[in-house]
């Protein structure tokens, strides 16, 4: 493509071919009209001539003095008496009156001399004309490059500067397009700006809290931002004790105040958030307590903080106007509320296990195991990883002669090496699809989060490195440090080749597994790039022979397995009203039916006016209606799958291929029984998700 100082030079040289086209137009139009001006003024000035030399000569029998005073004329070629010759454009024939008679003349002008002195002034017309219009042309060029040129080589330049991470606002000069292109990046850089800053204030949760520094003034303060980006007036938070008491922090922009109650004497809107484990969105100040009111609350958003089943209490949000939170700052809130959900179970796993610790004065293996499972039924697709890559560390090590402490400390450490992902949102750690650049710098704080949460504890002293860098990589493209080579610990490069083995080889939500002979392979091949090559020399045997032995993974049946995959699913990829699929499962669920090797339809189905009903009949009409035209779909279409991909909007995929009156059959039976009107699409042409995804954004659009 070309640049636009390219651009700019082909005009520059097509305005001075034009000029050019322009004056060769003019020298051809020009000519013809010269020509008979020139004639005119010939035969004029031939006539008169004429007449004053036939008056001076005064006699007809003069003719040869006559001719040859007209011949000396510039413009008079010839001279003939009493010619018979056809007149001509050239020609002039006159009779003349004489004393002694009569006599007829013609004349032939000079056609030479004509065409010579038109032709001088078309070329000289031609020339003027050129020079005016190339100096237009470059008149017209210069203020192009001064007026459009210039500034848009200066909005490039600071848009290279933004894409390199400097963001810097513009100078919102001038009132033109320009100035008007400069305050849309600068609203952009802006935009960029919160979005960093909600992330960073995440991430500073996750440290904070995850580490158990509790909610100190580092956790007020940053609260306080929370409270300033989603411009709400302060928030409560309950954390519930035990069976009778419950914790009560208030924070609003100036002030903190900290309250024990009985779960009993709580009133206002916070029995009504514990009871019911749902959001709370009211502006209604009948079921605010007086306390609450005393705060001037007039707007509140309250969430129940729960990890799986386990109730922790609850985060209220409020504001002291009845405006509601948009939708973008109530996602964020909910993650602020998730974090703090984890925080506040990680606080209470780590209390009771340095409890354990201060009664036993020591680390038994079951105790870490008891913990790690714990992180394991969180994200029970990883069930047996920490123990499976123990074995595999442990063994590593025996081959290459390491001491028996050293040996042990390998051990613990690949036993304990992904405890840190305890303090990653499930949005994040359970996500089916790719993450995005933000989410994975998340995930990279667990190897750091691991060494908080451990350090303390002095028997795993010898473990913690192991723990720290197993995600470092031998070229040093590795994190959280970018160490090279020796300079990573070895516990952490015999963890690493270990933990990338049992990863590729395991299923997880997002892929599947791969088999041993693949993954011995992918680790041979970077082997001296991400990989210590001695080690892994010596790995690759055990890898691929021995299968690890006295692992304990029957701690849990297979019912409560289920259980908890149930839980989860529920958690991040379930829609709770219909029960189906939510928006975040797309992706998953086109993938199993890709996996299926077998084609495919996929439909669409929009419940028309939904708004309207649920302002006019109710949310629990509307509810009611979404709940029975999932139970319709299933029961007239037998889809494989369902997914609730906006309020009012599913996506189904069937194994078969339906006709067109079949399928509007079954839609109209649908709204018959139903009482509505929905509209209905058959997705075509989605070779992969992102063609998904964009025939349904130009179906929300």
């Amino acid at each position: 493509m070309l640049k636009n100082t390219d651009k700019y030079w082909i005009l520059s040289v097509l305005s001075l071919l034009i000029s050019g086209l322009v004056t060769t137009l003019s020298y051809f139009s020009t000519m013809s009209i010269a020509k008979d001006y020139f004639l005119k003024d010939s035969i004029k000035n031939a006539q008169n001539y004429i007449e004053v030399v036939a008056t001076s000569i005064g006699s007809s029998k003069k003719k040869k003095e006559l001719k040859e005073i007209l011949e000396r004329a510039p413009y008079i070629e010839k001279v003939s008496f009493s010619s018979t010759n056809p007149i001509g454009k050239f020609q002039l024939k006159k009779e003349l009156l004489f004393p002694d008679g009569t006599s007829e003349i013609t004349v032939t002008l000079n056609k030479k001399e004509i065409s010579r002195k038109a032709k001088s002034l078309t070329q000289l017309i031609a020339v003027i004309v050129f020079f005016i219009s190339t100096f237009f042309q470059i008149v017209l060029l210069l203020l192009i490059r001064k007026l459009y040129l210039s500034p848009l080589k200066e909005i490039k330049r600071d848009i290279k500067d933004i894409y390199e991470g400097k963001l810097k606002k513009l100078s919102e000069k001038g009132s033109d397009e320009f100035g008007r292109i400069r305050k849309s990046i600068n609203k952009m850089i802006d935009s960029i700006k919160e979005k960093d800053t909600r992330a960073d204030i995440i991430s500073q949760f996750i440290s904070l809290l995850t580490v158990g520094k509790g909610f100190n003034d580092e956790f007020v303060s940053l609260m306080r931002k929370v409270l300033e980006i989603t411009e709400t007036d302060g928030i409560i938070i309950g954390i519930i004790q035990d069976n009778e008491n419950i914790n009560l922090k208030t924070i609003t922009k100036s002030d903190k105040f900290e309250l024990e109650k009985k779960l009993n004497e709580l009133e206002g809107i916070e029995p009504y958030i514990l009871e019911l484990e749902k959001e709370v969105e009211t502006t209604k100040k009948d079921i605010l307590s007086e306390k609450e009111k005393e705060l001037g609350i007039q707007y509140v958003f309250g969430l129940p903080m729960k990890v799986f089943s386990h109730k922790l209490g609850f985060c209220l949000f409020f504001k002291e106007s009845p405006k509601a939170l948009p939708q973008e700052d109530k996602n964020y809130i909910r993650n602020i509320a998730k974090s703090i959900a984890i925080s506040v179970e990680t606080r209470k796993l780590i209390s009771e296990l340095q409890e354990k610790l201060k009664k036993e004065e020591k680390l038994t293996e079951t105790i870490i195991k008891t913990l790690v499972r714990g992180i394991e039924i969180r994200d029970s697709y990883t069930r047996g990883h920490s123990e499976r890559v123990a074995f595999y560390s442990k063994r590593i090590a025996e081959e290459i002669n390491l001491s028996k402490e050293k040996i042990n400390n390998i051990y613990m450490a690949a036993i304990l090496h992904d405890i840190g992902k305890i303090g990653i949102p499930d949005s994040i750690l359970l996500k089916p699809s790719k993450l995005t650049d933000k989410e994975y710098e998340i995930i990279k704080l667990h190897p750091i989060l691991s060494y908080e949460l451990l350090k303390h504890i002095e028997l795993l002293e010898g473990a913690l490195d192991g723990i720290r860098y197993h995600h470092e990589r031998w070229n040093g493209s590795g994190y959280p440090k970018g160490l090279k080579e020796k300079e990573i610990p070895i516990e952490a490069r015999i963890i690493a080749i270990a933990d990338s083995f049992d990863a590729m080889t395991s299923n997880r939500i997002y892929r599947k597994a791969i088999d041993k002979k693949k993954a011995i392979k992918e680790i041979k091949e970077k082997a001296g790039i991400f990989y210590d090559p001695e080690i892994v020399e010596v790995a690759l045997p055990i890898l691929m022979y021995e299968e690890p032995v006295g692992l304990t993974e029957e701690y849990l049946d297979l019912s409560i397995i289920r259980e908890i995959e149930e839980r989860r699913l529920d958690y991040f990829l379930r829609d709770s009203l219909t029960g189906v699929f939510n928006r975040n499962a797309l992706e998953y669920v086109y993938n199993l039916m890709k996996d299926k090797k077998e084609a495919f339809s996929v439909y669409v189905v929009d419940i028309a006016k939904l708004r309207e009903i649920n302002i006019s009949q109710g949310w629990k009409k509307g509810d009611e209606i979404l709940k029975r035209v999932v139970s319709m779909i299933e029961e007239k279409f037998k889809p494989s799958y369902i997914v609730r991909y906006a309020g009012d909007n599913f996506v189904f995929f069937i194994n078969e291929t339906v006709e067109e009156p079949v399928v509007r059959k079954r839609i109209e039976e649908i709204e018959k029984e139903l009482d509505i009107q929905l509209s209905f699409v058959e997705l075509h042409n989605v070779e992969n998700i992102e063609d998904l995804k964009k025939e349904l954004t130009r179906i929300e659009l």
